[in-house]
């Protein structure tokens, strides 16, 4: 103290204040002390500042050439550190195709989500921002009738009018260069709303409400929605041809009267409706991925033209499912647009045994779901869009590979869903035989692009704007399925 003393004798700080900094050096010192060699995760690989605090993450959150950059630093720390890596004071990520299906799928076992991960969105009434394992499965068993079979398929018709109406601005506006990305966006935002609210945002008559939508997302509006569907003010009517909201299935469900309340439902209705960017971005890259490869391309329309009987036809969900190579084509599109980049560290309450290392129970684990998509252990040149590599029976790489792109983070408790629906599938396999009246393809947006080794001539990009995705014509790629 009389040292400490000495060195702050020329700060005129109150004598309280001069103990509050003192003492919180000494404690912040103690901790990270604690951290690096008493913590039960002391002994794991890793860098040793990432062990002793938070701001080792925060720095490439946050900072490092503008922030969100950890999750590819955690794949250089596993270059240089190994499969298994201490990335922060409480947090463990492997990187292993197997212990990713012993941590997400873990039936009977008991799984808490990380209140990191939890709090992300800031709905903590909703199923994503549950970090409790039974109170999760109690909220995630009052939705799932919403996403049963039934319901999805009375809701076929609400989409295929939307993408029509898509299909016919595109082509009326072709010779603009429309901004596919918007018009995406749009239809994947306003196909869910539709369906969950029992109402429409017509997003594809207002562009520039799709595009702030794209953007952010005000909870207060969908608490309004839950408040008038609670009072049966919901615009669409319901019978067996119309699909039901989400709040009616949840009003209906055998919960209690406080999970049925408007800020609860709200919050369900905001984590489910803002996963639906994903959809939009997926449908994106599939488009460009598909159009920079024509083969692919020219496959996939060889097999829509037999599956049509007329041309005036307009394919069903079920018959859709009957598609081998186009089912293919979409488990591609999920794999290499990794719908899940970042990760999701589970709390397990179970010693986690991997490789040498045994992980202490109530430790945050993580698996990088991005890592595995593009791991050439599973799936031989992962860089290149194939759709081939689906049906490749000849070794055990299918089954990993299905394992990867099938189930996504939050596998385990999600299958039926999985089973049921799955957004990107069904929205895009309804939309892509509509897509050939449009004859300009935006990429997908941002950044540079290098070429890829399976692109097309056309595929220029020097034109890619940093700022926004400029469009790219493919005029030969665009032609009539029947062609």
């Amino acid at each position: 103290m009389t040292i400490m003393s000495f060195c702050l004798r020329d700060i005129d700080l109150p004598s309280g204040w001069l103990v509050a900094v003192i003492s919180s050096c000494i404690a912040y010192a103690g901790l990270v002390l604690y951290r690096l060699y008493l913590h039960p995760l002391a002994s794991f690989p890793g860098p040793r500042l990432a062990a002793a605090t938070h701001l080792y993450e925060a720095y490439y959150e946050l900072v490092h050439k503008g922030g969100c950059l950890y999750t590819a630093k955690i794949r250089q720390l596993h270059d240089e550190y190994g499969p298994i890596v201490r990335i922060n004071p409480n947090e463990i990520s492997v990187d292993d195709a197997h212990f990713h299906d012993e941590l997400y799928a873990p039936h009977p076992a008991i799984r808490y989500k990380d209140p990191a991960l939890s709090a992300l969105l800031g709905t903590n009434n909703g199923s994503f921002g549950t970090s409790d394992h039974y109170l999760h499965r109690q909220r995630r068993v009052a939705y799932n009738p919403f996403f049963a079979s039934a319901n999805v398929t009375a809701a076929e018709q609400i989409i295929k009018h939307k993408i029509n109406h898509l299909c016919d601005l595109l082509w009326s506006r072709r010779e603009y260069n429309p901004d596919i990305r918007i018009y995406l966006a749009a239809i994947s935002f306003d196909s869910f709303f539709t369906m969950a609210f029992g109402r429409s945002l017509d997003l594809l008559d207002d562009l520039a409400l799709a595009e702030d939508f794209n953007s952010t997302l005000i909870l207060q509006a969908a608490e309004k929605f839950a408040e008038d569907e609670g009072h049966g003010k919901s615009s669409i009517s319901r019978n067996k041809s119309v699909p039901e909201t989400l709040f009616s299935v949840i009003k209906r469900s055998k919960v209690a009267d406080e999970e049925k309340s408007s800020l609860r439902m709200s919050h369900e209705g905001v984590e489910m409706f803002m996963a639906t960017y994903t959809s939009g971005r997926t449908m994106l890259f599939g488009l460009y991925y598909l159009h920079a490869n024509p083969e692919v391309l020219n496959t996939l329309r060889k097999e829509l033209s037999q599956a049509y009987t007329r041309p005036t036809d307009e394919l069903s969900l079920k018959t859709i499912h009957t598609l081998p190579y186009l089912r293919a084509v979409v488990k591609e599109i999920l794999r290499i647009s990794f719908p899940v980049g970042g990760r999701v560290p589970m709390i397990c309450h179970e010693t986690m045994n991997f490789e040498n290392w045994d992980i202490p129970a109530h430790t945050s684990i993580s698996v990088n779901h991005r890592n595995l998509l593009f791991d050439p252990e599973i799936f031989i040149e992962p860089h290149k869009f194939r759709p081939e590599r689906c049906s490749d029976r000849s070794t055990r790489r299918l089954d990993l590979a299905n394992k990867c792109t099938s189930h996504l983070a939050t596998r385990g408790s999600y299958d039926q869903l999985a089973r049921e629906v799955n957004s990107s599938d069904y929205t895009f396999n309804n939309l892509f035989p509509y897509f050939t009246k449009s004859r300009h393809f935006t990429p997908p947006m941002g950044g540079t692009f290098g070429r890829f080794a399976n692109s097309t001539p056309e595929y220029d990009p020097s034109r890619l704007s940093t700022k926004r995705p400029l469009s790219v014509l493919y005029p030969k790629y665009a032609q009539a399925f029947g062609s």
